[in-house]
């Protein structure tokens, strides 16, 4: 009789085991979906930033030379 409920409870929990871990992975996939759609659309922002830097250190370059070079 114990291990007829033993085998039961055992089989209860491996389904209940087994559903548990494809509803994480339905949402696993779900949360992966979503973290790619929001790093495309970083991707955009941070290229603008990126330029926008470059252009601000480009500035600074030419301001900081002009100072220090003699001027005609």
């Amino acid at each position: 009789m114990f291990a007829a409920s033993h085998r039961f409870a055992t089989d209860r929990f491996e389904r209940r085991l087994s559903e548990e871990v494809g509803a994480l992975r339905v949402e696993i996939e779900r949360m992966r979906g979503d973290l790619r759609a929001d790093m495309a659309t970083m991707k955009g922002d941070l290229m603008k930033w990126s330029l926008l830097l470059w252009v601000s250190q480009f500035a600074a370059m030419v301001g900081v030379l002009s100072y220090m070079l003699p001027g005609r």
